[in-house]
């Protein structure tokens, strides 16, 4: 919070500091600093998940910025020595402020500057070096058995914050085969990209992914629609005109020839490399072994209650309705919790789960409706296959009884 310009409650807080940093300093303590502020962008809107840090020589302390942008942390500090005040971001220039603290309560409003955006093969470049190719292959494999857990598509970007969806767009290189062998795949699934929404299937999934890891949509899908319908009505003249015939062959032929004739549009494997990377966390065999087993008792649409006692506790807990942490568009699902199993890029062996790495990280998260109903469950390690409700009829009716659950309760 900016206490600036509110003297009569900050006044004694002041006075309150200063006294305690000269009783500590004549008994010879360092004294303890508090910090708080809001990071905002350069449009002046405010930045969450942000990296912020706090340090003095060996000393430091770390948080991550809320949904409004907010920061609050603290730590014991030398006086006579300067601290240092980072935040990072990715897509935001790196900031750092050196300082001596004189009062030790200091609020600090930080904007941060965005980077030009980069390409898709530069972004990929930079996620999947070092990366094991054979890991590579085995995830993309196991991703494209989700796509119907893809809960997010972007807008103007080409990654989400979904799980499933930014790990083909970076994958894309091994997964190429199994998302144009899906492209033919009319299986039902809740519409991902923002509204209006459309009749939606995992082929369209597969497109989409396709597509935002480096297919040109206007090169290969425009020219195959009604050019009048298409200025007239957008992309749901695509969706009008797929769900068609066997249309959704013709575009799994199109596509692929277009691949072929651009082998480097969208990655390759080559991109690869042998090393293999050493987990800094990995639960036991028995509690793995005791996944395994409450996995294969998950159902969707059994009651909340039970699919907690039979998982555990979780490692993380994220909130979907406000997009913390978890990326999840028109399903109507209230929490998200995470089991991890293995914890490769966290520090200090904590699994930060805002900043988790689906490319290397091996966890699962199991996502739960607004009216206390086990929806399905995402997955990035093999021996614990995805789960999503099997049909068309049943997922849309958990979806419509979440939906109304929640608009009781906002009411």
């Amino acid at each position: 919070m900016n206490h600036q310009g509110r003297s009569s409650p900050t006044r004694p807080i002041g006075i309150l500091v200063a006294c305690a940093i000269a009783i500590l300093s004549l008994l010879g303590c360092d004294p303890y600093i508090h910090m708080s502020g809001i990071v905002k962008n350069s449009h002046g809107a405010t930045v969450p998940n942000v990296d912020v840090t706090l340090a003095q020589g060996q000393r430091w302390m770390n948080v991550i910025s809320a949904n409004d942008g907010k920061f609050d942390l603290g730590m014991i500090y030398s006086p006579s020595n300067k601290l240092t005040l980072s935040l990072t971001r990715d897509g935001y220039q790196p900031f750092s402020k050196t300082f001596h603290s004189r009062g030790g309560l200091t609020t600090l409003d930080v904007t941060l500057q965005e980077l030009p955006e980069p390409t898709v093969g530069q972004v990929r470049k930079l996620r999947i070096k070092g990366l094991n190719a054979r890991e590579a292959r085995d995830l993309a494999e196991l991703m494209c058995q989700q796509l119907p857990n893809a809960a997010a598509f972007p807008m103007k970007s080409f990654l989400s914050g979904d799980d499933v969806h930014d790990t083909l767009v970076l994958l894309s290189g091994f997964a190429q085969p199994c998302l144009v062998n899906h492209l033919a795949d009319s299986t039902w699934m809740p519409d991902s990209r923002s509204e209006p929404l459309a009749d939606f299937h995992a082929g369209d999934a597969a497109l989409w992914i396709l597509s935002d890891a480096g297919l040109d949509w206007d090169g290969v899908i425009t020219p195959l629609l009604d050019p009048k319908k298409a200025k007239s009505i957008g992309v749901f003249e695509y969706f009008d005109w797929v769900n068609k015939r066997d249309h959704r062959k013709v575009v799994q032929q199109t596509v692929k020839l277009w691949l072929q004739q651009h082998p480097n549009c969208c990655g390759s494997e080559r991109d690869f490399g042998d090393t293999e990377i050493a987990p800094v966390y990995k639960i036991t065999p028995q509690r793995f072994a005791e996944l395994q087993q409450a996995w294969t008792k998950l159902q969707p649409g059994m009651d909340e209650s039970l699919a907690r006692q039979i998982l555990g506790a979780p490692d993380a807990v994220a909130d979907p309705e406000h997009l913390d942490g978890i990326m999840d568009l028109n399903r109507f699902e209230k929490s998200a919790e995470f089991y991890l199993v293995e914890n490769r890029t966290g520090k200090d062996g904590k699994f930060a789960f805002r900043r988790r790495d689906p490319l290397r990280d091996r966890y699962v998260i199991v996502f739960y409706s607004g009216n206390g109903k086990f929806v399905r469950a995402f997955s990035n390690v093999p021996e614990l296959p995805p789960i999503y409700p099997p049909s068309e009829k049943r997922w849309s009716a958990m979806i419509e009884a979440s939906q109304t659950e929640m608009q009781k309760e906002a009411h």
